[in-house]
């Protein structure tokens, strides 16, 4: 595995998506257990979809993980959707991690409460009283880092807010077959900030596939700017990014 830097940030890039999931996998258990050797229990934010199952795959099978002392939040829910609904991301993590480990606990977000500003000041209020030790994450195609779409406010201090979607964001929805068509899509979502996913002392970025190759380029190589919401990795010294062989394929890796 090739080891890079950009800016501040560190960037392990591997040669498949497995070896990368593997990666992944051994840092994050390596975290939690430096967490928990000072402290009962710890909270950390994980990202769900398509691109981060191989990640949880590979961690749900690791031994050297005391699921019943974390508890796990996420990152996003669309504004109005049901818990049962396929899309939903707080079904995602019920049944790709929540049914496969003994979790101490699963806070998702609630997107069809009302009303609305109800369940920001409660999952903001869960992210300040829990304040998360690690954050796993991913790079959407339009460089957005979980909902917060370009332009993405780097200001704001909230650590949850509601967002309003762009196109690129929803036809990636669509393209991963969570939604028959662009007009099914939702256009606005419930989603963690820029600063509320920065915050813990450990952040690890899962970014596999060739989809993500132009949003990865743009991320590391271009100016650190709201209009790449990911190119502030570059300023971010506690994040490791994880590549594989086709994310980076627009870097120059040494090859």
């Amino acid at each position: 595995m090739k080891e890079l830097r950009y800016g501040e940030l560190e960037v392990f890039v591997a040669d498949s998506s497995g070896e990368l999931s593997t990666a992944a996998a051994e840092h994050f258990a390596a975290a939690v257990k430096a967490e928990l050797e000072q402290r009962d229990e710890l909270a950390v934010i994980l990202a769900t979809g398509n691109s981060q199952l191989g990640f949880i795959k590979a961690a749900r099978e690791r031994d050297d993980i005391d699921w019943s002392r974390i508890t796990v939040l996420h990152m996003d829910e669309y504004l109005g959707m049901d818990e049962n609904h396929s899309a939903s991301f707080r079904r995602w993590m019920h049944d790709n991690l929540a049914s496969h480990v003994p979790l101490k606990a699963f806070h998702g977000v609630r997107g069809d409460h009302e009303p609305i500003e109800e369940e920001l000041e409660r999952y903001g209020e869960l992210l300040r009283t829990l304040d998360p030790a690690i954050c796993v994450m991913g790079i959407g195609e339009n460089g957005h880092l979980a909902f917060n779409d370009p332009p993405a406010d780097f200001e704001t201090r909230e650590l949850i807010h509601l967002v309003t979607l762009d196109d690129a964001a929803r036809k990636q929805q669509v393209g991963e077959g969570h939604f028959p068509s662009l007009e099914e899509t939702p256009k606005q979502a419930l989603s963690l900030t820029i600063h509320a996913l920065l915050r813990p002392r450990a952040v690890l970025v899962v970014t596999p596939e060739a989809r993500k190759a132009p949003a990865v380029e743009r991320a590391l190589t271009g100016p650190v700017t709201p209009d790449c919401p990911a190119s502030i990795l570059q300023t971010t010294p506690q994040v490791r990014l994880f590549l594989d062989d086709e994310s980076s394929a627009r870097l120059d890796t040494g090859q």
